[in-house]
């Protein structure tokens, strides 16, 4: 019995030293922010694709939109910032992405258009699962806010992620890039 519970404690010794460095790990590892953004923390959008497409970039969308950083908005086809759609592309430059987002402005620092690709034929390849695809949307739309590539493990916005959600970190930069000056980044 006395074993049990020497073992017992050592146990959760051990598992609230992990806890406790991943937390200090992500609180080091700020998500960067580039130096343009959008006038306001929300923009509209519209998406295009199949049903199976257009449910990830929802997924995706109440994602961020749960955290009350930035608010992303439907719009209409005559009237949008964003563009959320599918390729099946894998030429060029292309050819390992999952995803790929395009920024358009800016003006004096501002973004005023952007448009997202999920780049299917490689999802497909690649073998993302559903919940893997819904990170790569909740990444490329992370880059439509202004974020850039993190080094985090655990970030959305790490360059090869398709295992992590939005983090803390994530969110923070995020707030961090809508208080500070335009022009200026992290």
């Amino acid at each position: 019995m006395k074993r049990e519970r020497i073992r017992l404690g050592v146990l959760v010794l051990a598992t609230t030293l992990v806890l406790n460095i991943g937390v200090v790990a992500e609180a080091s590892s700020a998500t960067p922010f580039g130096a343009s953004r959008w006038r306001e923390p929300r923009v509209t959008y519209v998406v295009s694709g199949s049903r199976y497409y257009r449910n990830i970039y929802a997924t995706a969308i109440r994602a961020w939109n749960s955290t009350g950083q930035f608010r992303f908005i439907q719009g209409s086809n005559a009237h949008h910032q964003v563009t959320l759609t599918t390729s099946n592309s894998t030429t060029g430059q292309y050819h390992m992405l999952a995803g790929i987002t395009f920024t358009y402005g800016p003006q004096k620092g501002y973004y005023n258009q952007a448009k997202v690709l999920l780049l299917t034929r490689n999802l497909a390849t690649y073998h993302y699962t559903t919940s893997n695809q819904i990170h790569v949307a909740e990444h490329e739309l992370g880059h439509v806010m202004g974020l850039q590539h993190s080094t985090a493990r655990n970030s959305v916005m790490l360059a090869d992620n398709r295992y992590n959600g939005i983090s803390r970190n994530d969110i923070t930069a995020v707030k961090k890039r809508y208080h500070t000056p335009v022009g200026r980044h992290s």
